[in-house]
């Protein structure tokens, strides 16, 4: 098979194929050889249709088929041969593949449009300055959560129509009892040390919210760096379209500037994670998925699961392979927005809630 490629000009190119006989002959005999044995055509037994009858009656869409499997494999070879960064999939080149006749061929071109990636710079440094909140938590935080365990583990009282009561849950009493319901066998002794350990989950919990903020900020400061990188926009929006047949091009030119920065970040990250050297190993994503399930289950004020539980629970939601791609991206942008925060100025900052929580508002 002759593959060529053009010269890449404004990162687009084309690459042009030209399919010979040797290229699909043994392929085509093969599968009609296996068509043939299968074949159930009346007045014939099977296995014992005239091989000139199964190429007239299934000759050309076989040829079709493995022309089309030929060419798929062979483009995919050679672009990794060459080692073309291309975005997205190649585009047929209507334009330059001559229409195909399969009676009177044997030899077929085509022609592929194809975008590569252009060349930037992800990497921040310590020029860059970026902020790392701690929020600050208030007695008030903690009264609220020791009142929140409180109405949990309290008594449900029924209603009483003869007197006139609603429902209602009456606080259980702050003493040992309700510390070893929050904290199971290594329950604080007392308030003083139940309220300390409180304070301790609630920054905890907020520490996970802070380091959800450096990472929009990180990837907010990696964007910003290749807003002048220029895409081959033209052919982006070509492919949209032709890989989501359901979209308009109303939809397109709407979504397309999000688009465009969820593939500049997609770029940015197997840059970083080349130049930091992350790699995503069995266990992390394992450890990710347990902490996932155990948040999952705190939500319902179970709070302290058997960590075999917490495992399968987590082994279940890794067979999904929507769920595993998400928690393996997640895994992958934690590390490095650990290994950006070792490079680039941090500035601590102390914040309240209240403050916090405007900044995603802004």
């Amino acid at each position: 098979m002759q593959i060529t490629k053009s010269e890449i000009k404004d990162l687009t190119g084309v690459i042009t194929m030209v399919v010979e006989p040797a290229d699909y002959q043994e392929e085509v005999q093969k599968e009609l050889r296996h068509i043939r044995q299968k074949a159930n055509i009346p007045g014939f037994r099977p296995g014992m249709v005239p091989m000139g009858m199964v190429k007239k009656m299934y000759g050309k869409g076989v040829l079709a088929e493995v022309i089309n499997k030929t060419i798929g494999a062979k483009l995919g070879e050679y672009i990794e041969a060459e080692k073309l960064n291309i975005l997205g999939d190649p585009l047929p080149n209507e334009e330059l593949t001559p229409e195909m006749d399969l009676d009177n061929q044997d030899t077929f071109t085509f022609a592929f449009d194809i975008a590569v990636a252009p060349e930037f710079d992800a990497k921040l440094d310590g020029k860059t300055k970026l902020p790392k909140y701690e929020i600050e938590v208030t007695d008030e935080m903690i009264n609220k959560q020791v009142e929140a365990y409180a109405n949990r583990f309290g008594e449900y009282i029924p209603e009483d129509k003869e007197k006139g009561t609603k429902a209602e849950v009456k606080p259980c009493k702050v003493d040992a009892e309700l510390f070893a319901k929050v904290y199971g066998e290594n329950a604080p002794k007392d308030e003083a040390e139940f309220r300390a350990k409180v304070k301790e989950d609630i920054a905890q919990s907020l520490g996970k919210d802070c380091e959800y903020k450096f990472g929009l900020d990180v990837k907010a400061a990696i964007l910003k760096k290749m807003e002048k990188v220029e895409f081959p926009k033209a052919f982006l929006r070509r492919w949209v379209l032709a890989t989501n047949k359901e979209m308009t091009e109303e939809q397109v030119d709407k979504d397309f500037d999000a688009m465009l920065n969820e593939l500049k970040w997609h770029l940015a990250k197997d840059q970083l994670m080349k130049a930091f050297d992350i790699k995503v190993e069995k266990e992390d994503v394992e450890n990710f998925a347990k902490e996932v399930a155990r948040l999952q289950f705190t939500q319902y004020g179970l709070m302290h699961i058997d960590d075999q539980y917490l495992t399968n629970y987590a082994n279940e939601m890794l067979k999904n392979e929507n769920q595993l791609r998400g928690i393996v991206e997640r895994v992958a942008e934690n590390k490095i927005y650990e290994a950006v925060k070792g490079v680039v100025k941090v500035d601590e900052k102390k914040i309240s809630h209240e403050d916090f929580g405007k900044l995603f508002k802004d």
